[in-house]
């Protein structure tokens, strides 16, 4: 190896110039990173790499737990705006979906699959999963308005029969659209 490749070490420059002082030793050990915990006892630590994936009915679990607590924060607002506030029960419907999209985006992208690596930035898998979600609407209000006006249902348990109605379309879109795992490198050799 020649010198010029190989990195240098502060504490051997220190000691090279024969006349130093202790000072200058510690200096010298706290610039180098193998040196700067334990004075070069233990080796540097290892580039951690994220967990990949998971077994689907580990993150189908992941998936619902995240779930549940938009359901939970859906029902709120929904309860807060129209039975508190007097809003008519659909448009608070909407507006509770889509407070609950923000959170579970949030914690889909950082709880769910935070170790997949996809194409795309944040911004793009935002628009994407609120998107999702605003279309699953279009399925939820009629069914929310059907079951809440022609069949006498209170509109909590409408909407929340609604919800798990349309949970798995949300899930599997979810899964292989806006966190769709990247291909890896020799996937497509054939078998």
């Amino acid at each position: 190896m020649s010198s010029e490749i190989r990195p240098t070490n502060p504490l051997t420059e220190v000691l090279a110039r024969r006349q130093y002082s202790q000072e200058s030793l510690y200096r010298a050990a706290l610039k180098d990173t193998r040196f700067s915990s334990g004075f070069g006892m233990f080796p540097p630590p290892l580039p951690r790499k994220p967990k990949t994936g998971g077994s689907i009915a580990w993150i189908l679990l992941k998936f619902g737990f995240v779930g549940g607590l938009g359901i939970f924060l859906n029902q709120y607002v929904l309860f807060v705006l129209t039975g508190l506030y007097g809003v008519y029960f659909l448009f608070s419907a909407i507006l509770s979906s889509q407070a609950a999209v923000f959170i579970n985006f949030a914690l889909n992208n950082f709880l769910v699959f935070r170790s997949r690596e996809t194409a795309g930035g944040l911004v793009r898998k935002a628009l994407l999963f609120n998107a999702v979600s605003s279309s699953d609407l279009l399925l939820r209000i009629p069914l929310l308005f059907g079951l809440t006006t022609a069949l006498g249902v209170p509109y909590l348990w409408s909407n929340l029969a609604s919800i798990f109605l349309t949970f798995g379309g949300r899930f599997l879109l979810s899964e292989k659209k806006i966190w769709a795992k990247r291909p890896t490198t020799g996937s497509n050799l054939p078998r």
